[in-house]
């Protein structure tokens, strides 16, 4: 694999410091030409509830991609792309969109092991793993290694950062200080 776009999707509700240290690792792999953040304002497979507005969202992913494209040597970016696709929001939809609209460019998808653990719920979850490169990165209680080899997926042995946006949110409704975990 070379000249790769890497996607990594999130509804980062916080952006928080594990992404950011994913997102430097995968960064710095010699095959990787760039790094984009998808957006997700709404994740068809997520309780809306406890989503920050997803403006917000934008705006802080803007700032983190100004602060990280000056700690990596590639190509950091974001796309709201999913603002202006009709919901439900599915990863494959938004994956064929973006092969219309940069014809030229190779895409790889960067996940969880949590997420491929998952991947036959998602909609067209197999379609995803047959028609695009895979990176999957550690996640703590799943067996990434495994599930790379069950989905033909890449296994990335990127840095686990014990913490969760759920965490953060949770920190901060009880009055507690997390800033400390955010990017």
């Amino acid at each position: 694999m070379n000249n790769i776009t890497v996607l990594y999707f999130g509804s980062f509700n916080p952006f928080h410091i594990g992404h950011a240290a994913i997102a430097k690792f995968v960064a710095e792999l010699p095959w990787v030409d760039e790094l984009c953040f998808v957006l997700s304002p709404k994740n068809p497979l997520k309780e809306s509830n406890c989503l920050q507005d997803a403006t917000m969202r934008w705006n802080d992913l803007q700032r983190v991609v100004e602060k990280l494209q000056k700690e990596t040597p590639i190509k950091i970016s974001a796309t709201d792309i999913e603002f202006n696709l009709q919901p439900p929001l599915y990863t494959y939809n938004t994956l064929e969109r973006l092969k219309e609209l940069f014809p030229d460019k190779k895409f790889a998808l960067l996940m969880g092991g949590d997420n491929i653990a998952i991947i036959e719920k998602w909609y067209k979850g197999l379609e995803i793993v047959e028609k695009y490169p895979v990176l999957v990165y550690p996640r703590k209680g799943f067996d990434t290694d495994a599930l790379c080899k069950k989905y033909g997926a890449i296994f990335v042995d990127a840095p686990q950062i014990d913490v969760s946006s759920t965490q953060i949110r949770n920190l901060e409704n009880e009055g507690k200080e997390a800033s400390h975990l955010r990017y």
